[in-house]
């Protein structure tokens, strides 16, 4: 009988097993390097950008009011433009290059590129630092913050070169570290920084730090692939001709794109002072939260994988399609749920002091979404050599959200007005790009 029993068991687990490697799913996931980068991305970012800041957020949302945020919002949205300036678009080229020695030379240029622009940005900035701060409504000595902007630039520009070296050579676990040290640095720094008094600045050095000490994970990928050669001029400036598109169409696009994400960081402060800008920083977090946890790892295996796969059109459409469609079924659940139950939820959450967020979040919930789905996509173009389309797509961008805000001087609005038409054409912009990018995709060859 024991024999019986013992035959009968086995049996079963050889129907377990052979069912479970039959499962498509299972066997996709095994043999798709796509989804294993992805999945390796998405769990460093997980954790870093995801798990830790959930955890904290009630903790530091207490330290820190809408005030405070307000004004840490107001570096943010200017350093997300100047990082953009930083490496001039050869942090791209990294990823892209056709052997590891442009790409080695590439990330080189990216750097010094950073450290130069970055000291002509606080140079011209020395004079002017009390009119940004009035234009900002930043007082009281919050104008001051504004000299972190050319530090921060330059360190984000490296943090940029650095994961973009990584991308190339597939080291997606070290991103991953990375992104863990950064989140975890900048909460401890917050936090210790907050009970020795630092107020605003507590928040701004907190991320400064954050990237400086992110940065040596991603560093040792490094060794042995960057070597004397790459540090000659002659060398660098031919490395800068043949990228020359970069700089040329995807500069004025990455600048495009981040005035158009940050143009209502700016408006609103200028409009509606800090404590509304608190809000619109903490709903920004909040709804961007899915964005760095899923769409932002997609992004980067993405255009690895769009660059490698760019004269393989039938490819390329297969995996565009497949990861349209999975991430509007992902954007369901987080928006969703952020929508229906947001109003007990978030008050909850981060305290009575953010007690307006789940209402003006509701206007925002739209753009966000499509932003979700579209943004991974969009670097499709990229790898496919449509960066002139791709600024032109970007200055449009940009058109839909400066209209309203520029419209705020002359046509009173309430927050909420200005939160609507200032969102609603973004989304209609991103959208139409999407079907560009979903044609070129198509006649690739």
């Amino acid at each position: 009988m024991s024999f019986l029993k013992s035959k009968l068991k086995a049996l079963e687990n050889n129907r377990f097993h052979k069912a479970l490697e039959n499962n498509r799913f299972v066997k996709a996931l095994k043999r798709n390097r796509f989804l294993k980068n992805v999945a390796v991305l998405s769990g460093g970012t997980a954790i870093a950008q995801v798990l830790l800041p959930f955890i904290f957020t009630p903790i530091i949302s207490r330290m820190y009011g809408p005030e405070p945020q307000g004004i840490y919002g107001i570096y943010v949205a200017i350093t997300n433009i100047t990082q953009q300036i930083a490496c001039f678009r050869y942090d791209y080229a990294v990823v892209v290059a056709d052997d590891d020695d442009e790409a080695g030379g590439s990330f080189v240029l990216s750097v010094g590129l950073a450290t130069l622009f970055s000291a002509f940005l606080a140079l011209v900035m020395w004079p002017f630092v009390p009119q940004l701060g009035a234009l900002f409504n930043l007082r009281n000595g919050a104008e001051q913050t504004l000299w972190m902007v050319p530090l921060t630039t330059f360190i984000c520009g490296v943090t940029t070169a650095l994961n973009y070296f990584n991308v190339r050579h597939e080291k997606y676990r070290a991103i991953s570290g990375a992104n863990i040290i950064r989140v975890s640095v900048m909460i401890a720094a917050q936090v210790v920084l907050f009970y020795l008094g630092a107020g605003y600045w507590g928040m701004i050095v907190g991320q400064f730090l954050s990237y400086f000490f992110g940065n040596f994970r991603m560093a040792m990928t490094l060794k042995g692939r960057i070597h004397r050669y790459m540090f000659r001029l002659p060398f660098l400036k031919k490395v800068a001709r043949e990228n020359s598109a970069y700089p040329k169409y995807m500069l004025p696009s990455a600048l495009a794109n981040s005035f158009s994400l940050s143009m209502m960081g700016f408006f609103i402060p200028m409009q509606f002072g800090t404590v509304m800008n608190g809000y619109y920083s903490q709903i920004n977090r909040l709804l961007g939260a899915p964005l760095v946890l899923v769409s932002n790892a997609v992004s980067q295996v993405f255009l690895k994988g769009a660059s490698a796969d760019k004269h393989n059109g039938e490819k390329l459409s297969h995996t565009f399609s497949t990861v349209a469609k999975w991430l509007a079924i992902l954007s369901v659940i987080p928006f969703g749920i952020l929508f229906i139950w947001g109003d007990p939820i978030i008050p909850w959450f981060l305290s009575s002091a953010w007690k307006p967020v789940p209402h003006y979040l509701k206007y925002l919930i739209p753009l966000f979404m499509v932003r979700f789905v579209v943004t991974p996509l969009t670097s499709s173009a990229v790898a496919l050599g449509r960066q002139k389309a791709a600024m032109i797509w970007q200055f449009c961008l940009l058109a839909t959200v400066l209209t309203p805000s520029l419209l705020t001087f002359v046509i009173p609005m309430t927050f909420e007005q200005y939160l609507l038409a200032a969102s609603l054409p973004m989304a209609c912009a991103y959208l139409v790009f999407y079907r560009f990018c979903q044609s070129i995709v198509r006649n690739a060859n």
